[in-house]
């Protein structure tokens, strides 16, 4: 991937685009760190044959009594 060499200015940037814009550099080594990892997970998912069937499909049935 062409971002893997991620700065915290670039970190910097990314936060400050979705209004995170009190983080410490503390705070952005952390969220780099972070990001490098899930970009390496997700180059290292075998995506070229994934259809939509794939797709995990989440249900959730709340059963509740009908006490009308």
């Amino acid at each position: 991937m062409a971002e893997d060499n991620l700065t915290l200015d670039e970190a910097r940037r990314m936060a400050a685009e979705v209004g995170m814009t009190r983080f410490t550099d503390e705070h952005l080594q952390q969220l780099t760190r972070a990001m490098k990892t899930a970009r390496a997970r997700r180059a290292a998912l075998p995506v070229a044959e994934i259809t939509p069937a794939d797709e995990p499909a989440h249900v959730f049935r709340v059963d509740v009594e009908d006490d009308r």
